[in-house]
């Protein structure tokens, strides 16, 4: 299986002129913030820190991600929407910041584990509307589908669905499967030139703090 360095090393391409790659906008913005500023993404145990701190297959992921003719490296089509849509809601924007397509690039080469985890946290939404609503989640209606993030950003982690009362089990819940595909889209998200300008970055300076999710609809 390809490793994270693996996509820059592929066809030894380069970062358009001009353009400035995702690891390298981070740690601009982090130097730019002062020490005591920390990213509104992922834990540091979360998969998606380890392809962060890969300046050189971010940089290669980024501009696959932008292509003209970029197709799935993993998802099928309905994956692939139910991510775009799932993101949208997540944070406003990640359409135009190309969420769906970086996050399919970084899980397509991470391990059999992490993308089984992956597919599960999708297939675990798509199982909640199914029930919830009996219609994929893609075709419920925006209301439908912030109503099951907000259950599913609410509910008790490490408890099955109707337990949130009880202790923790370490069963995997909605809750943790909302928390794993966040994970993937706020980094994506907050690591893009979108995402960027979100935080303040203009190219020289940033604010002095984070605005967050903010938009109606958001949910973090």
């Amino acid at each position: 299986m390809k490793t994270s360095s693996d996509l820059a090393a592929e066809n030894g391409s380069q970062v358009p002129a001009g353009k400035i790659d995702r690891r390298e906008m981070v740690r601009r913005l982090v130097l730019g913030a002062g020490a005591g500023m920390a990213l509104p993404a992922a834990a540091a145990a979360h998969p998606v820190a380890g392809h962060l701190a890969d300046s050189a297959a971010m940089a290669e992921t980024n501009g696959r991600a932008a292509a003209a003719n970029w197709t799935p490296a993993l998802l099928d089509p309905h994956q692939n929407e139910t991510l775009t849509v799932l993101a949208e809601r997540i944070i406003p924007g990640s359409s135009d910041a190309h969420v769906n397509r970086f996050v399919d690039l970084l899980v397509s080469v991470d391990s059999l584990e992490v993308q089984r985890e992956f597919f599960d946290a999708l297939a675990a939404f798509e199982t909640k509307a199914l029930r919830q609503f009996s219609r994929p989640f893609i075709n419920l209606t925006e209301n439908e589908q912030n109503q099951i993030l907000t259950d599913a950003s609410t509910e008790n982690p490490g408890t099955s669905e109707g337990e949130a009362g009880d202790q923790a089990t370490g069963q995997a819940t909605v809750r943790d499967h909302f928390e794993n595909l966040k994970g993937w889209i706020a980094d994506a998200y907050y690591s893009s030139e979108v995402g960027m300008k979100d935080l303040g970055w203009t190219g020289q300076v940033v604010f002095a703090s984070f605005p967050g999710c903010q938009e109606s609809g958001g949910h973090q």
